[in-house]
């Protein structure tokens, strides 16, 4: 408790050089004490046992004799008579030394008439080998005290009750304050004695306020108001910051009416320890059946199971702010609320050539509030894509957004009816990535949330998730939802075909009553992408016969080593791990997408040659700038090789999308083959552990020319085909979008050929040293995994 005398105390504790020798033994306390007050009769009767107001006294917790320890000591107060239900008593002992050996007791009784007494409160303190801590409290009085005699018992609480302490050495301090109650609104602890808070105002637009203290230890202080069905109900529970952390976690429940005889809770909170001011809100919209009374019920925070004490604080008042509001989103406002994805507001679009636009416009009003939108595409012979972006409004925000992150989110989802039955939708959408395509290379988290819209029992239908994005609070690149838009592919479709759109917030435990607008644009293709479905469902490969060329490292820039594509829908791959958590990209750290980037997929073959058939690999690649010289992402090829000498039986892959391939996707370290830009000296294929880091150098090269960029795998990265792949004779290259900074369409180019092996390439000083031969020695093994030992070893991975 913050009173003057508990501040004077911890004072003089502070201040205290000396250290107690009270610990029970004879040499403890040598100092000659007077032992008063030692029974109730001379609490009652002795002058030197009053305790008066603010009237500081010392005494020594050891008995006289032979006997020292077991002391009891008792003391009388008279309270004044205008002693009310609004009148505090406080009561502070503390031990002034650094250490003593006495965890002090203090114990106020009220006399019974017929004898004996009982407790009105009781506190230790329990510091063991810390130093002694004030043992302070605040007990709240009745009108029938009137002038009446309590009395305080003040003795040792003993770890074992048989082996009581004393201290010889060192006195403690007792005091004692009557205060009255700063809370005008106590006695309002119990049900019946609820304080009413009166909302005023027009319909739509009332509001009301209250104060109080949680003055006395566990107090609850609980109130009233009256709410209309549809109204949103807005309460703010503040304790305001007055330096330092208040004796008690502020808390509150809010109870629905009807809570004289059964308790149910609309919500509940506490505030983090430590944390200052304290700040609860919430806002909960009023069901028809909860129209009434309702209650809220503030107290400090007494931990999960209740068994806590919250202290009391004299000093520290709060506010209660509560607001009865009308809803503001005319979709809220219908018959049929669109909460749901049974009643969400749907629109047809009509063409994707020329494109077409609708916009939607919401309001999350309150907690656990959910707004649900679809649009209906009409049939289309050819890929076309949903373009969407949500973007938050000025207007609303009629109460302050709700204490902690802001966790908004949007997500895209189709409904799946393939299948005879309900079961077999389910269970389609799970297993069938043609039914409900999965990106979850980036988003293994996410796995559950995608299986679970598919198999929810709450819905009328199996759901497919193809885009999820939610708030990123803390990341400047995605403040005022930046990473809140998408493009989506949308397959061929012989049917009419529904896109829902949900916006929420994760957890229901935040709003902020503004207005949101969703743009959704359904567009055409690009020709590229078009001609690659050639009519069909699914996207074709293109097919193309890798040529031969005498210009290492760099391709002819001509057809027959060209092919070129065009990148639009998905966000695009990253670098690393690392890239999502620092914003990195188009797409939050925790974004979603089913299909995450546009692939182009090439397969070339590739010619017998003679043994030994390595062969080195030209790999060029040209990216065009936009109109304002901007190059709004790279590109990565991920790369599947044919093992001649395998088969899908001893150790091969076989690759559907390659006939009779027993495909290599991963090198000898398990980790994807592919080829993306990094401007950093890297260890190449073929580097032995003992090389020096100055030795190493940069895997590709980048040009910037006036309308593209370009990069080539640069000479020492010894790019090869070995010679078990020339003899699988085939190669798979899918091209996709990297570190994407936005949905702008660009294209690319890709160059790439074979040539003579082994090439060369030059170390610092102008040393040409060649990449390794038919006849290398091959290099140390390097952590368990073999190095090459003759030829190429292009999947080697240091």
């Amino acid at each position: 408790m913050k009173t003057q005398v508990q501040l004077l105390s911890l004072a003089l504790l502070a201040l205290t050089a000396c250290s107690s020798g009270g610990g029970g033994n004879e040499d403890a306390g040598t100092s000659t004490v007077t032992d008063v007050c030692n029974s109730r009769e001379e609490a009652l009767t002795l002058p030197e046992c009053e305790l008066k107001p603010g009237e500081p006294l010392e005494r020594f917790l050891v008995r006289e004799g032979e006997t020292r320890e077991g002391d009891q000591d008792w003391y009388r107060i008279v309270l004044p008579a205008n002693t009310s239900a609004r009148t505090l008593l406080n009561v502070n002992g503390v031990y002034l030394a650094a250490s003593t050996a006495v965890q002090l007791s203090v114990s106020v009784l009220e006399p019974l008439a017929g004898g004996g007494e009982t407790s009105l409160a009781k506190k230790d303190d329990k510091h063991g080998q810390g130093a002694p801590k004030p043992v302070d409290m605040v007990i709240p009085l009745r009108d029938d005290l009137k002038g009446k005699t309590l009395l305080v018992l003040v003795q040792d609480a003993p770890q074992v009750a048989t082996q009581p302490k004393f201290d010889a050495r060192n006195p403690y301090r007792l005091t004692m304050n009557v205060l009255e109650d700063k809370d005008t609104n106590e006695p309002n602890d119990a049900l019946a004695a609820a304080t009413p808070v009166a909302l005023s105002g027009v319909a739509g637009a009332r509001s009301g306020t209250a104060s109080g203290y949680l003055a006395t230890d566990n107090d609850v202080d609980r109130f009233t108001f009256d709410l209309a069905a549809g109204e949103v109900a807005y309460v703010n529970i503040t304790a305001p910051d007055q330096g330092g952390v208040p004796n008690w976690r502020l808390s509150y429940k809010l109870l629905r009416p009807g809570f004289l005889t059964k308790e149910e809770k609309e919500d509940e909170g506490e505030v983090l320890p430590a944390v200052r001011p304290g700040v609860l809100a919430t806002a909960r919209k009023v069901k028809g059946e909860h129209a009434g009374k309702w209650m809220l019920v503030v107290q400090g925070y007494r931990g999960r199971t209740g068994a806590d004490v919250a202290q009391g604080d004299v000093n520290q008042a709060y506010t209660v702010d509560i607001r009865a509001l009308s809803e503001q989103d005319p979709n809220d406002n219908k018959p049929q609320p669109n909460d749901s994805v049974s009643y969400a507001e749907q629109r047809g679009l009509a063409s994707p050539s020329p494109a077409s636009s609708t916009s939607f416009k919401g309001r999350l009003g309150h907690m656990g509030d959910q707004d649900w939108y679809g649009v209906n595409l009409p049939t289309s012979t050819v890929p076309t894509r949903l373009r969407y972006k949500l973007t938050p409004l000025g207007t609303g925000g009629r109460y302050p957004p709700l204490p902690g992150n802001p966790d908004r989110q949007v997500l895209v989802l189709t409904p799946v009816t393939t299948g005879a039955n309900l079961d077999e939708w389910r269970n389609n959408c799970v297993t069938k990535p043609e039914v409900c395509p999965k990106g979850y290379s980036e988003s293994p988290d996410v796995v559950s949330l995608v299986e679970g819209f598919c198999r929810r029992t709450d819905l009328p239908t199996s759901l497919c998730l193809h885009s999820l994005r939610e708030e990123t609070v803390n990341n400047p690149l995605f403040t005022n939802l930046g990473n809140f838009q998408g493009v989506l592919p949308v397959p061929p479709h012989g049917a009419q075909v529904t896109y829902f759109f949900n916006v929420q917030t994760d957890g229901t435990k935040w709003s902020d009553d503004k207005d949101y607008q969703l743009d959704v644009t359904w567009e055409a293709e690009d020709a590229d992408e078009v001609s690659r479905f050639g009519g069909l469902e699914t996207e074709q490969m293109v097919t193309r016969p890798m040529a031969s060329s005498a210009t290492h490292p760099v391709p002819p820039d001509t057809a027959e080593f060209s092919v070129s594509g065009r990148l639009s829908h998905g966000y695009g791959r990253l670098r690393n791990g690392q890239d999502r958590v620092n914003g990195f990209g188009v797409r939050g750290p925790t974004d979603y997408d089913a299909v995450p980037s546009d692939v182009d997929s090439y397969l070339f073959t590739l010619p017998s040659v003679a043994s030994p058939e390595d062969r080195a690999w030209l790999v060029q690649w040209e990216i065009q700038k936009q109109q304002d010289g901007g190059t709004p992402h790279g590109i990565a090829l991920d790369l599947t090789f044919c093992d001649g000498d395998a088969t899908g039986a001893d150790g091969g892959v076989q690759d559907a999308g390659i006939p009779g391939c027993a495909a290599v996707r991963v090198g000898s370290r398990g980790q994807q083959l592919t080829l993306g830009y990094r401007s950093d000296a890297l260890r190449a294929w073929h580097t032995r552990q003992t090389d020096p880091l100055s030795s190493l150098q940069p895997q590709y090269t980048l040009e910037e020319r006036a309308n593209s960029t370009v990069v080539t795998l640069a000479p020492y990265a010894c790019g090869c085909l070995e010679r078990r792949f020339m003899r699988g004779g085939k190669m798979r290259v899918e091209v996709s979008a990297s570190e994407r900074r936005s949905y702008e369409d660009v294209s690319y180019t890709l160059r790439t050929g074979y040539g003579e092996y082994p090439t060369s390439y030059s170390r610092d000083g102008g040393t040409s040293v060649s990449c390794p031969g038919l006849d290398d020695a091959g290099t140390p093994t390097d952590g368990g995994v073999a190095g090459p030992t003759g030829g190429c070893a292009f999947t080697r991975q240091p």
